[in-house]
Formats: C-alpha cells, structure tokens, sequence
C-alpha cells in the first residue's frame, strides 16, 4: 500500500488482539500525522484516512484537544478521533467528507468501522469463523493469502453486459467484502451487524415560493462544496495550507460539471492570486465519423472556460504514448477489479500521471453531477401539454404504460422483446451467461430497467451501487493525487435531491439541468452553460485500436488460450475487432466499448485470476 503516500505509517501490536502491552513504532515520515492512535485510559484504539470538510463546525463542537495540538495543527483524522471519542457510532452524523475509520475496544472485544456518506474512500474486509481482516485496498488483503480466492461470476456477468446493479457488500472475489458508504459496521467475537446510517431516499422535499428561489441556496451549497476541497497540507506542517492552487488541478471537458466545478475552484483561488491548473482530454485523431449527434474534442468548450474564468492553465492530454491496450493492464494491476469505462482507460491514467508530474496532488472532478447538481428533470414532472409536445402521443402512451403496469407484466413484455441472441450486445460468452440463468435474473431485477424519474437517481448515484469513486480513488493514490469530487459533497447532494423534479427542467423554453445553467449565469460562458449537445469521452477510440492492433491481437490470443475463453466469446470479439478495423461508423465505435475493450478488460482479469489463485 505504499502508493496511498506516508501520512501515518506506525504500527500497533497488542498480541491476539487481546489486552497485551501496547506498542508504538514509528518512522520519521509518520511525524506528518501519527496512527493508529490509542488511548489506555479509555481503551480505545482508533485509525483513519480522512479529509473533513465541515472542520470549523466540527472544531466548535468539539472541545477536547489532544496532546496541546492548536485549531491549525489538529490534523482530519484528529478530528475524527476526537468525535468517536466524544459521539461514539453517532459521530458519522457529524462528520462530512471522504473518509473511513475503525476503532478497536480491547477490552469488550469490539471493533467498529464506518464509511463516509458519499465520498471516493474504500474499505474492504475478510471474514471467516477465526480471523477479520480489513484495509483500504484489495491488494492488502490479498497479499495475506487468508483463504482460497473464489470468483462471483455474477458480479463479473454483471459488468460485462452492463447490468447496473446494486452491488453493496459483494466484490468480484467472494471471499472479500466491501463496506458501502453511509454504513457502519460492528464486529464482536458472536456476531457482525451492518446497519445503514444515511440513506439519500429519506431527503424531503423543498418547497419554495417561486423557481428563482432555488438559484441562491444552490449557489451557497456549491460554492462550499467546491471551497472546503482546495485546502491542502504541506508534509513538513500537518496543519499548515500550501499556496493557493499550487497542488490543487482540476479535470475540465465540455460539459457543465466539470466546468462548473473548474470556474468556481478558478473564482475562489483569484481572491488570494492563485491559479488553478485544468486538464482536458483531447483526440489525437478525428472523430466526426465516430461520435454522431455528439461531438468528440471537447477543447473548444474548454478553451472557452478557461479564457471566460482567466485564472485557469489548461492543459490538453492527448496520451500518445499510451494505447488502450497498455492503459487497461495498469489499470488492472491497480484496482484488481474489472470495470465498466475500459474505453476511457488510456486519457484518465495519462490525464492523472501529467497532473502528478506538474506537482498537483489534489485533482478535483465533476463525476456525480449527472444525477445530482446537473439532473435534466424528468419531462413527466412538467404539464400534461408539454409531456405530449416533447414525446408525442405514441411515446407518451408507451412510457405510461411502463410506470403504470405491474411489474410482472412488465416482465413478460421485456422477455418477449429481447431477442433471442441477447448476449450479443456484450462480450459475455452465451454458454457462461445461460449457466448462470442471467437473463431471467435480469428480468427478475424490480430496478431493471428503472421505470420513475427517481428511480433513475437512484440507479446512478446509490452507495453501494456504483465503485467509480473507488476506482478513480485507487488510480489516483497510483499517481500520487487525492481525488475530490465536488458533486459528490453530501450537504450539496441533500439540497440536489430536496429540489422538487419540476425544476430542473424549464417548461417555457424546454432546458433541461436548468438550476446549474441559471446558477452558473457570469461564471461560464453561455456557448458552454446553454449548450445542450453532449460530449463523447474517447470519441477517437478506433483509430488508436488500429494504431496498436499488434497489442489487440496479443490480447485476444491471450483470451483464447486462457481460462478467459470460457467467460467471454473470443470468437465474436474478433468478428467486433474486424468491425473496427474496417469501419468508421458510430456502431462500430460503440462495439469497441461495449464489446471490445470491455471484453478484453474482463478476460484479462479472468486470466490473472486463475494464474494466482
């Protein structure tokens, strides 16, 4: 774990987890922030990663100081001990940012651990009827070879046909465990209890006068989520902050998250002079006849940000060095877990591997705005006139229909529309998907597809649902980056959720994400906050396939001569890589993620399974 940096590396042996003696090692990095921290009078020992966001709320409500430490050199992780100390369990209740702890009580043989609400943190575990074993990454436990690895074919079937679903506790190994944000878990030698201490459903509805009057809140809640993300610490002072915007950069494309995320970040550093530091995936090839309706070189709207914010360096990464192919292997051997975006691969490793060299270790990102600060609404939230302007009759009716009918009628429907090769819009091999029986277990998911506006929300940002926090968070520790999600900030979430539908969405002139484009009026320029065409991550894909196609045939041989042959059609990759080869053609674009790249992603993760375990 020695990529997630050297703030706290100490060591704290007490025998069997018994009432031994205490002992304490330490190296001089870890006088950057001393763990795990252990108090004998009250028989805790506690240790954290953490960044706090609400620290001037949490230091007024929290008195005790620990040995003399100041308001400014009282580190997270203090604070958090402070609050487990002083709130026991309720202290997830009080604490907001990315963070995760456990806390271990010797002497009722207890041990407790809890996640953040929302944020991009890890923390994962083993069990069995002798031994519980926790970390912050996989390859910790892993490496301590407790049991026989055994894979959820499920979980892998799962990604493979892109299957969102609720994943919780399970990872693609069976034998470990994830704990899911907003959960806390107590382990005692007779028992483990997993309970839920936030759930994003139970937010009320806020109702106010006029559609205006969400504009200003938002604004605050925004701006706040963006502002407690740039303090950084210096390694030699714990509490001290570094210049303005000196290790703090930020991801910019052309859509309103990121940019909306970027200006803000730009607006809050000016007043101090700094500058703040923004990279942008570009194309290193053209990608109109790949991309459709969309467009694919998002520079042009970032530009524009940059020149409208006038503090921003941008900084177009075009990852000429990296293939596809190459990038997925790194990713692999970092996150040890098979994920959906394998396309996007190659622009994120080089984006985050630039930004480290430029002395960056703070990386903000917009990655859960979509169905947060910048929802679209739902068209059904609106008046009856305007729902059949928007979809017609015919549409309308159908998709009535499918809100309103039972779900086992729904059911029935959706079997008879899928056609009979269905496994053919993944890589999945047939043979492993009927073994499984996965369509009719897909057909039996209430969630699948989701029918209601909310049940959309839901569907992308459920904790527990989506392990894209943990993938960028574990890339970027690779790097040597915190990553920082703003739209991911659980106060500013609360707010996005308590907005009635309604209002994303203006029915005068049909703007959908309408409270971000209002709220962002004088921070971006109109041609990126008006803009309602959609961008294309990766748009030049094809062509850098056929660049290295040496690396794509290595890769699928490696397929078929593995045990990956048994869980992915290798036969038809190759009909998806001819496709490519030949064809420049919004299908064969989206088959090199779907099929290929996702495939290929899968099948290599199956083979190091196999040679490891």
């Amino acid at each position: 774990m020695s990529h997630w940096g050297r703030d706290g590396i100490d060591m704290w042996l007490e025998g069997c987890a018994g009432l031994g003696q205490a002992r304490t090692f330490s190296t001089p990095e870890a006088q950057y922030e001393r763990q795990p921290y252990y108090n004998s009078a009250i028989g805790v020992a506690f240790t954290a990663a953490a960044r706090v966001d609400n620290r001037e709320e949490a230091l007024s409500m929290l008195t005790r100081q620990e040995d003399g430490k100041t308001p400014a050199t009282i580190t997270d992780s203090d604070l958090l001990y402070c609050a487990y100390l002083k709130w026991g369990t309720e202290c997830v209740k009080h604490i907001y940012g990315d963070w995760a702890f456990a806390a271990w009580h010797p002497q009722e043989r207890k041990l407790v651990m809890a996640r953040d609400h929302f944020g991009n943190t890890a923390l994962y575990y083993y069990v069995d009827s002798n031994i519980f074993a926790f970390a912050s990454e996989r390859r910790a436990l892993l490496a301590l070879d407790l049991a026989p690895l055994e894979m959820d074919e499920l979980y892998l079937a799962q990604v493979l046909t892109s299957w969102t679903v609720y994943h919780g506790e399970r990872t693609i190994y069976k034998t470990l465990h994830r704990l899911p944000p907003s959960h806390l878990l107590t382990v005692t030698p007779e028992k483990i209890i997993t309970r839920q201490y936030w759930r994003m459903e139970d937010t009320p509805l806020l109702n106010f006068p006029k559609r205006q009057d969400y504009i200003e809140p938002f604004r605050e809640a925004f701006d706040e989520a963006v502002r407690v993300r740039l303090r950084t610490f210096s390694p030699r002072s714990a509490g001290e902050d570094a210049a303005p915007g000196k290790e703090v950069a930020a991801t910019l494309s052309g859509g309103l998250d990121s940019s909306s995320v970027t200006v803000t970040a730009a607006q809050l550093l000016r007043a101090d002079g700094g500058r703040l530091s923004a990279f942008t995936s570009v194309p290193l090839f053209e990608t109109e006849k790949f991309v459709g309706k969309n467009f694919g070189d998002e520079l042009p709207f970032a530009q524009a940000t940059a020149q409208f914010a006038g503090n921003v360096d941008l900084y177009p990464i075009s990852a000429p060095m990296l293939s596809p192919i190459q990038a997925i292997r790194h990713v692999l051997k970092c996150h040890n877990e098979p994920a959906h975006a394998a396309g996007n691969f190659y622009w994120l490793y080089d984006l985050e591997c630039t930004a480290s060299i430029q002395g960056a270790r703070v990386m903000l990102t917009g990655q859960f705005g979509n169905a947060g600060v910048s929802w679209p609404g739902d068209v059904f939230s609106q008046p009856l006139a305007f729902q059949l302007q928007q979809k017609g009759w015919r549409n309308w009716t159908k998709e009535r229909l499918k809100q309103l009918v039972p779900f086992e009628l729904l059911k029935n429907w959706r079997r008879l529309r899928f056609p009979g090769n269905w496994e053919r819009s993944s890589a999945i091999h047939p043979d492993f998907a009927h073994r499984l029986n996965l369509l009719e277990l897909r057909l039996n998911d209430l969630s699948e597809p989701p029918r209601m506006s909310l049940e959309k929300r839901w569907q992308i940002l459920k904790p527990g649902l989506s392990f894209t926090g943990a993938l960028h968070a574990q890339m970027g520790a690779v790097h040597g980056l915190e990553i920082r999600d703003p739209t991911g900030d659980t106060r500013l979430l609360t707010f996005c959720l308590s907005v009635p539908d309604h209002i994303f969405m203006d029915p005068e002139t049909g703007m959908d994400r309408w409270l971000i484009r209002e709220a962002m009026k004088g921070r971006l320029p109109d041609e990126v906050r008006l803009n309602r065409k959609r961008g294309r991550q990766a748009g030049d894909l094809v062509p850098r396939l056929r660049v290295c196609a040496a690396e794509v045939e290595n890769a699928l041989l490696e397929l078929e001569s593995g045990p990956a042959a048994e869980y992915v059609d290798v036969a038809y990759m190759r009909e998806i890589w001819q496709m490519v080869q030949s064809q420049d053609s919004p299908q064969a674009f989206q088959k090199s993620i779907t099929i290929l790249t996702r495939g290929i992603m899968a099948g290599l993760w199956v083979n190091e399974f196999y040679n490891v375990s």
